[in-house]
């Protein structure tokens, strides 16, 4: 089996591989504190929870991460708990696509390893939508290339700096309003908040797309969403008719294929 780890600034994402078949998705906090040891302690009970022999399983290991700290932690505990040398992802590696931007080596790995899915998944052109800390659209072009997108504040993000600058603003659940004009503070912010994203969201998409041509006869590009915060944004759009919570881990599958 491949374990692929997924370190972003939130969270850290891990998951089990059968073949292209994911048979089990584990989330743990992104905890720089955490030593090699507490992450095995960590993944080795939720394994056995779900009734996996996680070092006895496992023959191969890739990481994808936006955190050196814990990189060198997961990539110390592949090393010493599975046995597994992990493949450390990087633009460098054969991805199965181009990337075409001004500095390739700055562009984080994750958006890459989205876009690598995405295409996988949908063909090319396409859109992969990241809703989590940051709110990222990771394009690939007709020809299969990698050619950049946008990142804007992640929906949560954007909400605490809100309610941090804003003295008289209270914290609030984020929950649909009953109508876009807020008759209170809560339900105005809610308003702002949850549906001014969704409209950040198709605003960018429509103009992403006018910008990205298509083929001949084809629609414009598809799309498909991931991140923990897909949940909150996706029932309130059409724009986005495809969603995978495990996009990224794919990614990593993919890209080990092409380089174990």
């Amino acid at each position: 089996m491949l374990f692929a780890i997924d370190i972003g600034n939130t969270n850290i994402v891990c998951g089990l591989f059968q073949g292209a078949e994911i048979l089990t998705v584990w989330r743990i906090s992104s905890d720089t504190r955490r030593s090699a040891d507490e992450h095995w302690a960590l993944l080795r009970s939720l394994s056995a929870a779900d009734g996996l022999d996680l070092p006895g399983q496992v023959h191969a290991a890739i990481i994808g991460s936006v955190s050196p700290v814990l990189t060198t932690a997961l990539a110390e505990m592949c090393q010493r708990r599975l046995r597994c040398p992990p493949i450390i992802a990087h633009v460098g590696l054969d991805l199965g696509l181009e990337v075409r931007v001004k500095e390739p080596g700055r562009v984080g790995i994750d958006r890459l390893l989205n876009a690598v899915a995405a295409q996988a998944r949908l063909g090319a052109p396409c859109i992969a939508l990241d809703l989590g800390t940051a709110t990222k659209f990771d394009v690939v072009d007709a020809g299969g290339a990698f050619i950049g997108g946008a990142i804007a504040p992640g929906l949560l993000t954007a909400a605490e700096a809100l309610t941090r600058g804003a003295a008289l603003l209270p914290r609030i659940e984020l929950t649909p309003p009953p109508s876009p004009i807020g008759h209170d503070t809560t339900t105005a912010m809610q308003s702002g908040i949850l549906l001014g994203y969704v409209g950040l969201i198709e605003g960018l998409l429509a103009r992403i797309q006018a910008a990205l041509p298509a083929l001949p006869g084809q629609p414009p590009a598809p799309v498909i969403a991931t991140g923990g915060l897909a949940g909150l944004i996706l029932p309130h759009t059409d724009r986005i008719p495809h969603h995978d919570p495990a996009l990224t881990l794919h990614g990593l599958r993919i890209v080990h294929e092409r380089n174990r």
